[in-house]
């Protein structure tokens, strides 16, 4: 049982990997929650507001995840200082 709690508490990367891979997963996030958000929307057959709205929700998470990235460059770039 102790090997099992030792192997859970070992990492395998550090603090600035960690950080730069969900700067990454962030990045690849965002445009593709935007293109699935879009297609669903499409295949709805929503009218002109419904569209407009939908379209304006995922573009407002889509643009939160790039954000989201750009402020874990930022905690990277301070963790390494």
């Amino acid at each position: 049982m102790k090997t099992l709690a030792r192997l859970a508490a070992t990492r395998i990367g550090n603090e600035s990997l960690d950080f730069r891979l969900a700067e990454w997963i962030c990045y690849a996030a965002g445009p593709a929650l935007l293109i699935v958000a879009i297609r669903g929307l499409v295949r709805m057959e929503p009218t002109r507001v419904e569209l407009m709205i939908g379209i304006l929700a995922a573009s407002g998470v889509a643009i939160s995840l790039v954000t989201m990235g750009l402020v874990h460059r930022g905690l990277a770039e301070l963790r390494r200082r």
